[in-house]
């Protein structure tokens, strides 16, 4: 059986691009394509009227009528895509597409590029930057008129095994002949005016001898190219301009091994290729989980146990709403959050501290971040029905709370 892929669309224009892509992996790679669709919460509002929605009913016709949708898109691009598996699911985007990437294996996740509303950002339609920022997978974000592989492609180069695990999985994604742009940008230079040109010269000849290194690395062969671009300024800035200037087809980057909550952060490079593209963008995110341990951690060499249950239960329940309590034996119950939604939870075992961290849809500005130290034991809490209804922080003295709001 071959690689596995899923596609993440809303049944509308958007995702046809990336549902092209799909076919053409499927056609001519022999990847295995799972499509998914999500219909998020509607917001209810209470007027006075005491007016029950009928909950179960109304998410079972817009679950129906998104598949129905889905499935005409894909008999409008052949025989090939009507044969595709489709899931349509309830909730938050960004979560459910990654749970259900995860839950099939897929080792790409194709989604629409998204519109560049400023609207958009504020109100956190942006289900591409979503899932990058949950993502242990690599992500294309594909634009409407896409139609077919990308032959040529702008590669973000840091010399770290980021950038070398990214450009081997866009590799994967390109037609052969491919031309490969590797592109490194010098940021900062400015503030070294002091600087002499022969060192400047000599540094930049160190850099084009890497790139070089690295270039030979992806093994070019069957017409195949390797370029090499040294550029100066704000990377993101400089990447899509240069990949415009060439007309290249394709924007590549990988994200540094971040802490799941600072991968939540993060944000300025990837979320400003996002943004400012026109072509695809794949970003590729680390794919082991950070082997990092506190000194007096039981397990070692591996993720510690806190981490995988925390970052499971963040996909589960990021931008659900929730109220964050703090109890301590002399002040008693501590409100610190009401109603705010959940960005991520995450223990960082060289400090020993668990990161919550609550903020408005769709942006960090205003965020809350809750830093636990030395924490003593960690639970989620759970309904009859699998659902979450708490998670608990044990401390020496006192604990942490953090309710989901079951709306």
């Amino acid at each position: 059986m071959g690689r596995r892929i899923l596609v993440a669309t809303d049944g509308t224009s958007a995702a046809m691009g990336a549902l092209r892509l799909a076919v053409a992996l499927a056609e001519h790679r022999g990847w295995v394509v799972e499509v998914l669709g999500v219909v998020e919460p509607l917001p209810i509002f209470d007027a006075g009227f005491m007016v029950a929605l009928p909950e179960v009913e109304l998410y079972q016709s817009r679950q129906d009528a998104l598949g129905q949708e889905i499935r005409a898109q894909l008999v409008s691009l052949g025989s090939t895509a009507a044969e595709w598996p489709v899931t349509v699911l309830s909730g938050v985007p960004g979560p459910r597409i990654v749970g259900r990437a995860e839950e099939v294996g897929a080792e790409v996740i194709l989604t629409g590029l998204g519109r560049h509303r400023p609207l958009d950002r504020v109100l956190g339609t942006e289900t591409a930057l979503q899932v990058i920022r949950l993502s242990r997978v690599p992500v294309l974000a594909v634009p409407e008129q896409a139609s077919d592989l990308p032959r040529s492609a702008a590669f973000g180069v840091d010399f770290s095994i980021f950038s070398q695990k990214a450009a081997k999985a866009a590799l994967d994604l390109m037609r052969v002949p491919w031309e490969a742009h590797l592109v490194h940008v010098m940021s900062g230079m400015e503030f070294l005016p002091t600087l002499s040109e022969g060192w400047r010269e000599d540094f930049e000849e160190e850099l084009q001898s890497r790139l070089a290194e690295f270039g030979g690395g992806l093994s070019p062969t069957g017409g195949s190219q390797v370029r090499i671009q040294i550029l100066e300024g704000e990377p993101a800035r400089e990447l899509l301009a240069f990949a415009r200037e060439k007309g290249l087809e394709l924007l590549v980057a990988g994200s540094h091994g971040l802490s799941f909550v600072g991968r939540l952060l993060m944000g300025s490079v990837s979320t400003r290729l996002i943004r400012g593209s026109r072509v695809p963008v794949l970003i590729v995110p680390p794919t082991e989980r950070p082997e990092e341990v506190s000194p007096g951690a039981k397990v070692e060499g591996t993720t510690h146990p806190w981490s995988r249950e925390l970052q499971s239960f963040t996909r589960a329940n990021a931008g659900r709403r929730t109220t964050l309590e703090v109890i301590d034996p002399e002040l008693g119950v501590q409100e610190c959050g009401r109603g705010l939604l959940l960005w991520g939870a995450d223990y960082d075992p060289k400090r020993d501290r668990i990161h919550i961290m609550l903020g408005r849809s769709g942006t960090v500005d205003g965020h809350l971040t809750h830093s636990i130290p030395s924490p003593r034991e960690v639970n989620v809490v759970r309904a009859e029905d699998g659902r979450t209804q708490a998670l608990h922080v044990r401390l020496r003295e006192g604990q942490v709370i953090l309710t989901i709001h079951q709306d």
